[in-house]
């Protein structure tokens, strides 16, 4: 028999000679992080670009250049407005950097409190939970739902954080195809019929600017006894009569069982937040982790949000100038030979191909002087990329116009010829 000591030298030697795969592989080996590397190596990044002030329609770049800014979320122009920056000067005086801990620990002030009162007031439901980020909202309420067998039907082209959210649930993830209500059905048809649904959707789709089609989709949650999770990042303060968002403009808001918000937008801020009933509030409070394990908004953060709020609710002038200057530049746009892809709102996509087509026409308007985002794989299908605009209510006409020719001709500048017999 084998002695034991040397039996265990032996294998000792014998697992130091297996070379275990790095776990960290696929980050190191990245293609996408490597052309990444490259493109700023080569001085031609799209991505990260920095800026130099804050993102109003003309906005100073780190390069000392001020280009008209059609790539920023400020949707009502309040991320320098002088009321919600006093307001965060002010929360900075009194509460500090930091709530230094989570909601459920020390992290809560009556800033916290208040925003989300007035947050639940302005959108018709009972109550609201903060989160730090809006990724974090949807993570907080799809994350907590589902059991085992349930299902949560998530729209193929959803935010890339409700995907992951909805990934993290104990339910089945099924997508259906984008904008499709024919597939949802049948989706929802072959369901084992005593299983739970949950089907989510965004209610304006960031990189397209699409609305997603509320009536149809509330009308089948109501057929198949499903529930609706809305994000309605790109739809608060933009559509609906009173800046609800999406579901409000499509009749629909009392159809919603729950719906998340983004700050990063038209509230000029930083965090997130979830509107619902009390008893899913206090569920999320009790289960969530992006709320129990998360250090608490920083209060100048709440207190620029719950600003901007009131600004919303105060002047509601603010978007139909957004949605005046959104429905311009879609005009200038189409007039230019350049039709963006048809949509609602702030957001305003211009197709451009390809992922090097893509990266020109943004190089293109950049050093013409218009700084725009550059959409390509992953965040849309491979060879659908677009130049992504957002436009704000603080835009003038005369920068619209201008930009919107410049963009024009950026992506025209890329795209191939037709053959002279394309359409014979």
């Amino acid at each position: 028999m084998l002695d034991p000591a040397l039996s265990h030298t032996v294998l000792s030697h014998a697992a130091r000679s297996v070379v275990r795969r790095d776990p960290f592989a696929p980050l190191l080996e990245s293609s996408r992080a490597e052309m990444m590397r490259r493109h700023v190596r080569e001085g031609v990044a799209t991505h990260s670009v920095p800026t130099a002030g804050a993102p109003q329609p003309l906005t100073v770049f780190d390069d000392g250049r001020t280009r008209i800014n059609l790539g920023t979320n400020n949707y009502l122009g309040l991320a320098g407005d002088p009321q919600v920056v006093e307001a965060a000067v002010a929360a900075l005086r009194q509460y500090g950097t930091s709530a230094a801990g989570s909601r459920i620990l020390n992290g809560t002030t009556r800033l916290h409190l208040t925003l989300e009162r007035e947050l639940a007031e302005h959108h018709g439901t009972e109550d609201a939970v903060l989160t730090s980020a809006g990724v974090n909202a949807n993570a907080a309420i799809l994350s907590t739902i589902c059991a085992p067998g349930d299902a949560l039907l998530v729209d193929a082209h959803a935010h890339a954080s409700l995907h992951a959210a909805a990934a993290a649930s104990r339910g089945t993830v099924l997508r259906f195809t984008h904008n499709s209500a024919a597939s949802l059905e049948r989706r929802l048809a072959r369901l084992d019929p005593e299983a739970g649904a949950v089907v989510v959707v965004d209610g304006v789709y960031s990189m397209s600017g699409e609305a997603a089609p509320l009536a149809a989709i509330a009308g089948l949650c109501r057929r198949f006894s499903a529930r609706l999770v809305v994000d309605e990042a790109h739809g608060l303060g933009v559509l609906g009569e009173n800046g609800r968002g999406a579901a409000e403009a499509a009749g629909v808001l009392d159809r919603v069982d729950a719906v998340t918000v983004a700050f990063s937008k038209s509230l000029a801020s930083v965090g997130g937040a979830v509107l619902t009933s009390r008893a899913v509030a206090d569920g999320i409070r009790a289960s969530a982790m992006p709320y129990i394990f998360s250090a608490a908004n920083a209060p100048a953060a709440v207190a620029a949000a719950l600003a901007a709020l009131r600004v919303l609710r105060r002047e509601p002038e603010r978007m139909q100038r957004l949605r005046d200057n959104g429905d311009l530049l879609r005009r200038v746009l189409t007039e230019c030979g350049v039709p963006p892809v048809p949509g609602k709102g702030a957001v305003i996509a211009v197709r451009t191909g390809e992922d090097e087509a893509t990266r020109s026409a943004w190089a293109a308007a950049h050093e013409a002087g218009v700084y725009t985002n550059a959409v390509r794989y992953p965040a849309v299908p491979r060879g659908q990329g677009v130049l992504r605009l957002s436009v704000m209510a603080t835009h003038t006409e005369e920068q619209l116009r201008l930009a919107g020719e410049l963009v024009a001709a950026a992506v025209r500048g890329v795209r191939t010829p037709e053959p002279a017999n394309a359409m014979a």
